[in-house]
């Protein structure tokens, strides 16, 4: 990635594509500094995806008027365009919530704004990209499985080969 999507979500779904044939994969993900000062098109680039995730946020919310009460991820994308993102954004929202990496349940619907979890996501993909730790630890505590992460080292992240 030159530039790294704002969303873990997107992050995950573009990064796995690499290995999909099996074969092993490298992902390598370029971001500048922090401030923006350097790169002035970063803060353009910034909003535009502000925008874009605030349409996935309403595509969302469409999707889940529609979707089972529990189901499989891969039937909701066979269904619905961008429908894991849509599965991970109603999870982000607290309005699903996951029993396994491939099996959803819809819980009752709570009140958390779009723009605070907007704020929550872009930060958590920041913390992704900066963080000592294993990445794959990180991700597993991302999306909501601790109990696999607790103690978890992948030994094959830039992080764990140090």
């Amino acid at each position: 990635h030159f530039q790294a999507p704002l969303l873990l979500s997107e992050y995950v779904q573009e990064i796995g594509r690499g290995g999909r044939d099996g074969k092993p994969a490298h992902t390598l993900t370029l971001i500048s500094e922090p401030t923006g000062l350097l790169y002035p098109e970063d803060k353009q680039r910034q909003q535009y995806f502000n925008e874009k995730l605030q349409k996935q946020y309403q595509r969302a919310q469409q999707i889940a008027k529609k979707i089972p009460p529990q189901g499989e991820v891969a039937e909701i994308a066979k269904q619905y365009k961008d429908g894991e993102i849509a599965l991970s954004l109603l999870h982000s929202l607290g309005q699903l919530e996951w029993r396994s990496p491939f099996h959803y349940i819809k819980t009752p619907k709570r009140t958390i704004k779009p723009n605070n979890i907007q704020q929550q996501s872009q930060q958590q993909m920041q913390k992704y990209l900066l963080t000592c730790h294993c990445r794959w630890q990180f991700l597993l505590n991302a999306f909501g499985f601790e109990k696999e992460a607790t103690g978890f080292k992948c030994g094959h992240c830039d992080n764990c080969q140090r």
